[in-house]
This record gives structure tokens, sequence and C-alpha cells, in this order.
């Protein structure tokens, strides 16, 4: 059974309105509020402990911050992609999450700003994913130091950018991350996949009438949105480190996050899927205030310090 804690994040949660009357500059900065208001629920909003650790840095350029919740690791580090639509989110919004991934891996935690469409659309916020990654790869929270392990999550729209981060690097004959996650992928742009009519009328947080919507203002320049940097549901994985998905049983990108999983085991990768019975869209997003959100994290966390 969903906990009452649960409850309360559905009773309270209305998906984002569009205003037909309104410019695309207010209609994005309506949806920006929406997705920093909604992760307060009851009044209840995270709280990080006194004893993890936020540095802001610049990631080969990219606007960013450490996260180590106490006792992590320094040398194992974890590059977070937050999600957001790719026109949404912020290193404040999503530090919570970040630093309980810290805590359930035991690893140094890099959340990334990467740039946001309409203003900055595609490539812009892959590249900046590429370019902070190299940066990781050789730099800590103590400064210039080689990792001894390199991992990679992200979630919604973050979940697609970690997909294509490890497509774009595996065909550049850059370093793969040892092991990676995602949470609630969007893989598919297209809008193809079953679940976005299937489980349309269970969804209480995606409107997949304005997936087309999103898709044009993320991809701008003509690329087609069956390209695997844009829709890794359409990506060749061979050659890609293990990953596991979670995604919520309710959400209309539930088969984004099955098929990628399902392509990548044809490329002969040890990929895992799990549907979160009763959940929602990036149920971690809420990890504060509903435990289901919290044990995926952890699920997720042990995972990936199985690879460390």
């Amino acid at each position: 059974m969903p906990s009452p804690q649960f409850r309360r994040l559905l009773d309270s949660l209305d998906k984002p309105g569009a205003d037909p009357d309104a410019s695309l500059e207010e209609t994005i900065a309506a949806y920006r509020r929406w997705n920093d208001d909604c992760l307060v629920i009851d009044g209840v909003a995270p709280i990080l402990a006194e004893t993890t650790r936020v540095e802001e840095v610049l990631a080969g350029k990219v606007p960013a911050e450490w996260v180590l919740a106490e006792g992590a690791d320094p040398d194992l580090r974890l590059m977070f992609i937050h999600g957001g639509g790719f026109r949404a989110g912020t290193l404040t919004g999503y530090r919570h999450q970040v630093e309980a991934l810290s805590r359930a891996t035991g690893m140094a935690a890099l959340a990334i700003d990467y740039r946001l469409a309409p203003e900055q659309p595609y490539p812009a916020g892959l590249d900046d994913c590429v370019a902070a990654w190299t940066w990781m790869l050789a730099n800590g929270p103590t400064g210039k130091a080689a990792a001894r392990g390199s991992f990679l999550a992200g979630d919604s729209a973050g979940g697609n950018l970690t997909m294509a981060l490890m497509l774009r690097l595996r065909d550049e004959g850059r370093s793969l991350p040892t092991a990676a996650a995602a949470f609630s992928p969007v893989t598919d742009l297209t809008g193809s996949s079953p679940s976005m009519t299937e489980r349309a009328h269970l969804d209480p947080a995606i409107d997949p009438q304005r997936l087309a919507w999103v898709a044009r203002l993320y991809v701008a320049d003509g690329t087609p949105l069956t390209h695997p940097y844009v829709s890794p549901a359409f990506g060749d994985f061979a050659g890609l480190p293990p990953f596991l998905v979670h995604v919520g049983e309710r959400e209309v990108l539930h088969d984004d996050g099955k098929r990628v999983v399902e392509k990548a085991k044809q490329g002969g990768i040890d990929a895992r899927f799990k549907s979160l019975p009763g959940m929602i869209h990036t149920t971690e997003y809420w990890c504060h205030f509903v435990p289901e959100g919290l044990a995926s994290l952890n699920e997720v966390g042990a995972y990936l310090k199985s690879y460390a």
C-alpha cells in the first residue's frame, strides 16, 4: 500500500497549467515556478544535514556544485543531471536528492547546472554534460586528482541526458562511467512509447499532449527527433557500461525507461529495469517527504556502490 505521505503528494500535485494567452516567456517562467513550488508538501521543504558539505565549482566552465554527505569518498565521484523537462530545474531545487544519493553511495556527487531550453536548446545541455563529465574525471572536491571511480545518474530530462551522454562518450572514444542509473528517463521525444497513451489517465504529473511542444523547444536546430542523442531509445547501446532504470508504474514515461533497458540487453549490456508499484514520475524528487522516493534512491545508491 502507498504510504500516507505518498497519498498527500498525490492530493497536492497538479499538472502545470497552460495559459493560451501567455507568451512563451511567461509560460516558461510559470513552469519553472511550478517545478520548484511542487517540492514543498504540507509546508515540508527539504533540509540538508548539518554534516553535508556543499561547494560551488565551475566544471569545465559549467556551473556546478559538489555535494558530499558525511563520510563521502572524494575520489569516488557521481555526476548527477537534474530533470525539469529540459527547460527547468536548479541546483538548489535538486540539492536534497543529490545529498541522498551521496549518502546512499558514499560518493562525492557533482550536480551540474546545464543550459536550458528554450534560451539554449539542444545540443547546449548535452555539450555541458560532456564538458562537466570530462572535468570531473580529473578534478574532485579536494582539487585536481583523478577519480578512482566515476558514476552517472539523472532523472526525467536528466535521465535522457544520462543516456545520451553515454552514447556520445562512447562514440567519441571518451571515458565512460563505471555504472549509471536513471529515474523516469524520457528517451523518446517522438512520443511513440505505448505508455504515453495507455497510462495517460494514471499520470498526475505529465500531460503527454504537451510532449511535442517540449520537443520543439528543446530541439530547435532541425535535428531529427529520432537521433539517439535526442531520443536514446533509438540508439545502439553496445559498448555501454551497466545501468539501472527506475520508473513509476503510473507514469506515461514508463515504457521510455523499459525500452532503453530492452535495447541495451539486445546489445549485451547488463541493464536492469524496475517499475515502482503505484508510483508516479520521479517519485525520488520528493525523497524528503515520501518514503518510497527515498527507498528508490537508496536502492539505486546500493546498486552504484556495488560497482565502486
